[in-house]
């Protein structure tokens, strides 16, 4: 192997480990960006990448300024030493001095890696030789001797020796009065330049894994260290019984991303009142993204103020401690009252429900800005029987805009994920496709279907099996089930229920003035004092409940 093709074969191997390191490492991260570890360090793995990459770009620069260092050493020795023999033969080899031309050979001894160095008169028989055995004779090539190069005159050869060692041949034709007359030839062995360009790539791979390590040891130290802060955070949080004016009484929910309390405000002044409390959960509340989920949904639900929308009274952070707080609505949510009565409701108490959930809908769907007038285009994205919520006052009230989306604000979504209970999705959310305020009055469909008949629409073995059923499913007419109900009122949640959105309501005041021909047209009288009735039975019971 050759000088030339040592060097390069060490640049290209350097290269190729480099460029497989880089591309494993590309994989391996594109493998692992939803492990944990990835989305709780993304700045620090970023930045390390960073510094680890500018370390083993400056290492390989040093290297490779090494190895072409030591390259030309290695040559520049055996040109030096080649035209240096030449320039002192030429007078002795015209007069056949073969005493100073061995004293010329002599003095070469003291190159580095010297094989052996000849002087040869014009027909190519040796005058002198390092090997004086070989005075006299021909002068034999190298074995697989070819030229590698020509550099001020002197012809640069690769080969090898009889003995099958790697040799570079210097050779510098000696000239007087511009006539060859014979040539100095020098050979240098390639054994220890090998060596040296191995030793410089060991180095310098042994530096590219020792600073991944390092890099490692680096990131995974300061992980650790900043889940030993958040999980003492955690606990600190967990521990508190007050934020702020907000006293903390019982926990009545938990959620994937909050949990809910029932509190007391009380004010410097005395003033106190009941109110519910959403905190993030102690272990989110150093991740940015739920913190940007959560604070979004405090200013989109703080924007609506409506009698059927629950309200927003404050939130913030105190002590680090994120929280809305709203108001508390003493009764059950609709799934809870379904679940308890086992069966569908009547349809003038159903009627009533849902034409009080249209009204705020209605509103949050053309809520415009204050200032410009522009719509906020806000869609709730989670109607569902859970997130109705009826008071015992007879109060009915949406709640939870969690997932809630204004044209306005920033997607913390990526394309095509899905948001919302999944037996409540419309086709295009189940599609990934792009929603609007039809999406809510698909779901609202789906609530009035299952009021009704007490039964969920949609029933399904797994979340895959719910994102291909629905755009497809078809659902069953409602007089299928309630045989007695009017064919008007069939029709009404029928075309709640459109697959194609186009087909649907097109807003929901159009649904809610169909419900008030309907209740006018069957002389429905229900109102808030006979739901205040049939929720009395709900609180007496929970009065009679033995307190915990």
């Amino acid at each position: 192997m050759f000088v030339n093709e040592i060097a390069t074969m060490t640049a290209v191997k350097v290269k190729e480990v480099s460029t497989s390191t880089y591309t494993k490492i590309a994989r391996g991260v594109q493998r692992i960006s939803k492990i944990n570890f990835i989305n709780r360090n993304r700045r620090k793995v970023t930045v390390g990448l960073a510094i680890w990459l500018a370390a083993n770009i400056a290492g390989y620069l040093t290297y490779h300024f090494t190895v072409t260092s030591t390259n030309d050493g290695f040559y520049k020795q055996g040109l030096a030493g080649a035209q240096d023999l030449a320039s002192k033969s030429g007078p002795f080899v015209l007069e056949k001095d073969i005493l100073s031309l061995n004293v010329a050979i002599k003095e070469l001894k003291t190159v580095k890696d010297l094989k052996f160095a000849a002087i040869m008169d014009h027909q190519s028989n040796i005058l002198a030789h390092s090997n004086a055995d070989l005075m006299n004779r021909k002068f034999e090539p190298l074995q697989n001797e070819i030229p590698v190069d020509k550099v001020e005159g002197i012809a640069i050869t690769a080969g090898f020796t009889p003995e099958k060692k790697k040799v570079f041949g210097f050779v510098k034709n000696i000239i007087f009065s511009e006539v060859e007359i014979g040539k100095a030839y020098l050979a240098l062995s390639a054994e220890s330049l090998s060596r040296e360009l191995t030793r410089l790539r060991f180095i310098y791979l042994s530096g590219v894994f020792l600073t991944i390590i390092l890099t490692l040891v680096v990131l995974v130290g300061l992980d650790r260290r900043a889940q030993a802060k958040a999980l003492q955070f955690s606990r600190d949080i967990e521990k508190m019984d007050r934020i702020g004016p907000y006293h903390l009484q019982q926990r009545v929910a938990r959620g994937g991303m909050a949990e809910l309390y029932l509190a007391d405000y009380i004010r410097q002044d005395g003033f106190r009142r009941k109110v519910a409390i959403k905190r993030i959960l102690p272990h989110l509340a150093g991740n940015q993204n739920f913190i940007k989920m959560f604070t979004r949904e405090a200013r989109v639900a703080a924007l609506l103020q409506h009698p059927n929308i629950v309200q927003i009274f404050d939130y913030g952070e105190i002590e680090k401690a994120y929280f809305i707080a709203m108001e508390f609505i003493e009764g059950k949510n609709l799934g809870e009252i379904l679940s308890k009565v086992g069966h569908g409701l009547p349809v003038d108490q159903t009627v009533f429900i849902i034409t009080q959930i249209c009204k705020g809908l209605d509103y949050s769907h053309s809520k415009r800005d204050d200032s410009s007038g522009e719509p906020f285009h806000i869609v709730h994205r989670d109607i569902s029987p859970q997130n109705m919520l009826i008071s015992y006052q007879g109060e009915v009230k949406i709640s939870d805009f969690g997932i809630s989306k204004a044209r306005s604000e920033p997607s913390l979504t990526q394309a095509g994920v899905v948001k919302g209970k999944l037996a409540y999705l419309s086709p295009e959310q189940a599609l990934g496709e792009s929603i609007d305020h039809r999406a809510d009055i698909y779901a609202l469909g789906l609530v009035f279907y299952e009021t009704l008949t007490g039964k969920r629409v949609y029933q399904f073995s797994s979340d895959v099996d719910a994102i291909r059923s629905i755009p497809k499913l078809p659902i069953a007419p409602l007089k299928r089930s309630l045989p007695q109900i009017s064919e008007k009122l069939d029709r009404i949640v029928m075309k709640c229920l459109e697959k194609k959105k186009d087909l649907r309501y097109q807003q929901v005041s159009d649904l809610y003035t169909d419900l008030v021909a309907f209740k006018k047209e069957f002389r429905i009288t229900f109102d808030t004092s006979d739901l205040v009735n049939f929720m009395k039975k709900f609180s007496d019971s929970e009065k009679a409940a033995p307190k915990k």
